[in-house]
């Protein structure tokens, strides 16, 4: 989470600031800097020369501060006399008071789509757009140019701080974690994968098995949770005494090809032998 967001945050220096800008800052970045270190104020005086904006709010909000927006838009729409189109009359809400950035917002029309930059300062921001065919459709930031909170986000957070959980030996925490990020997506392969990694690590075999298979049935993301689900389902299947259920898993493994992290290699690896749990266990 902390590395990407390190992405977005130049990724939405770029929306702020323009194309021109924000090239002419990376390259006098570079020509500033070369083989020195270089501070995150450092950058900031580069930007704000290169883009002669003044940008400590930015920076303030993306990278001193924690936190992103859950944007909602409510609005009306009315027709406008003497056949000239629609007017949309409606407010851009999320959920952070100090926030403040330019953000995209596309209206999908009978007609041609238009794509307005609106600036939203604080939680409420009015907009009015007017169009000639009657709004389909209106999404805030479509293009994804501002890191926001959504609910991928929102499973991959609860599951990296199940993990963290899994590390610190709370078991019960981790447990938890996962089950918010089924609820964020209730289709979450991942989440349903780890679910089952630890109730296995606990010798709950039907309960980690129920979790497997959820995972199979689930988003399929990523994608080699289908593999290393097959090879645990084979695992446990071996564990209860039941080898003809175990290699036909192990076999669905190797079908899937994905080799993420040697799953076909351990697949092919219970194949010639039954999995049995190590003496520490």
């Amino acid at each position: 989470m902390t590395l990407e967001k390190g992405a977005m945050i130049f990724h939405m220096l770029r929306w702020e600031v323009g194309d021109k800008a924000f090239l002419a800052t990376l390259k006098g970045a570079l020509s500033q800097f070369t083989d020195t270190g270089m501070r995150s104020a450092d950058f900031v005086k580069v930007a704000e020369a290169q883009s002669q904006q003044q940008l400590t709010a930015f920076f303030a909000q993306w990278v001193d501060g924690t936190g992103a927006p859950v944007f909602t838009n409510k609005y009306a729409v009315y027709r406008l006399g003497n056949n000239k189109g629609f007017r949309t009359i409606g407010e851009i809400q999320q959920d952070l008071d100090l926030f403040r950035m330019p953000v995209e917002m596309r209206v999908e029309t009978d007609g041609k789509t238009e794509v307005r930059k609106i600036d939203v300062v604080g939680t409420d921001t009015e907009f009015v757009v007017d169009t000639f065919g009657r709004p389909r459709r209106i999404s805030i930031d479509p293009q994804n140019w501002v890191l926001k909170t959504t609910p991928d986000l929102q499973v991959r957070v609860a599951i990296l701080k199940g993990q963290q959980l899994v590390a610190q030996g709370d078991m019960t925490g981790a447990l938890a974690e996962y089950q918010k990020a089924l609820e964020s997506n209730p289709q979450s392969s991942l989440a349903s994968y780890r679910i089952g990694e630890l109730l296995f690590a606990q010798h709950n075999y039907q309960a980690s098995v129920n979790a497997y298979r959820d995972a199979l049935r689930g988003d399929g993301e990523p994608r080699w949770t289908e593999a290393w689900s097959h090879i645990a389902l084979g695992k446990i299947f071996d564990i209860t005494g039941q080898r003809d259920r175990a290699v036909n898993e192990y076999r669905l493994a190797v079908q899937t090809n994905d080799n993420t992290q040697g799953a076909v290699n351990e697949a092919r690896q219970w194949l010639q032998k039954p999995y049995k749990l190590p003496e520490h266990d």
